[in-house]
């Protein structure tokens, strides 16, 4: 191989390597994104298995023990005389398809609140709240109940002499428990399941693109530590003639 053709091929080994070490670096880059996806699927797992959830005890005469116990929602929580009031003290009420405000019943039947539109003002057993649209809070009891376990939300009492909304009535409440939700368990575990199969798969697929490169980057790299060393010999031998016939 001549002198040129030889410094022509050590330029395509160089510029092959340049792209495999290219790709091994896209590679590497993969492997950390599925490790951090890896690491966020096991804790969106153990969030999934570990979450919790408010239950309420509604009066219910057709039971043995009197009571059934329910998932929290508004309805319920309004069947057993309790609301739900902001950080400023403003009670949050629904309002019907016609906009109209939508007055709570116990139980019985027995309205829980009254209000007055031209003030803005509601009253609960003798005291006086502002109230205002909870529709946010109100409408989802997923929504109601992550906002009272997580304190943005405020459960008022109306049936103390003195209502007054608490972060923590539910440490003190016989009727409503914290508890942990199994509900959505055995569907956690199936996506669990299902998203380390994948996330195995794609790091399988990268294992074998890695090896692939790692063979290329050997092989060539054996054939440019050869051609340099015919680059290296021509030149010697040139320099040779050159001072030879000096």
């Amino acid at each position: 191989m001549g002198l040129s053709s030889s410094q022509g091929r050590l330029l395509m080994l160089t510029s092959r390597l340049s792209d495999i070490e290219y790709s091994e670096t896209i590679l590497s880059q993969r492997q950390n994104q599925l490790a951090m996806s890896r690491e966020a699927e096991s804790k969106a797992y153990m969030e999934a298995v570990n979450n919790y959830k408010i239950t309420i005890n509604v009066t219910d005469s057709s039971t043995a023990s009197g009571v059934r116990t329910e998932d929290l929602n508004y309805d319920n929580m309004t069947q057993m005389g309790y609301l739900i009031t902001n950080a400023n003290d403003e009670i949050y009420l629904k309002k019907d398809d016609k906009g109209n405000w939508i007055i709570p019943k116990d139980i019985n039947g027995k309205n829980i609140c009254s209000i007055d539109e031209s003030t803005g003002k509601a009253t609960v057993n003798g005291k006086e709240f502002k109230f205002t649209d909870g529709t946010e809070y109100l409408g989802n009891k997923s929504v109601l109940q992550n906002a009272i376990m997580n304190g943005t939300v405020f459960v008022l009492d109306t049936k103390d002499e003195n209502p007054t909304p608490t972060k923590n009535l539910l440490e003190e409440n016989t009727e409503m428990q914290y508890i942990l939700d199994t509900s959505d368990d055995a569907e956690a575990e199936s996506k669990h399941e299902y998203e380390l199969a994948r996330l195995s798969r794609q790091e399988n697929q990268i294992e074998m693109e890695v090896n692939q490169l790692e063979t290329q980057h050997e092989a060539v790299m054996k054939e440019y530590e050869s051609v340099k060393k015919v680059i290296t010999s021509n030149v010697d031998r040139t320099f040779k003639l050159f001072s030879s016939q000096g």
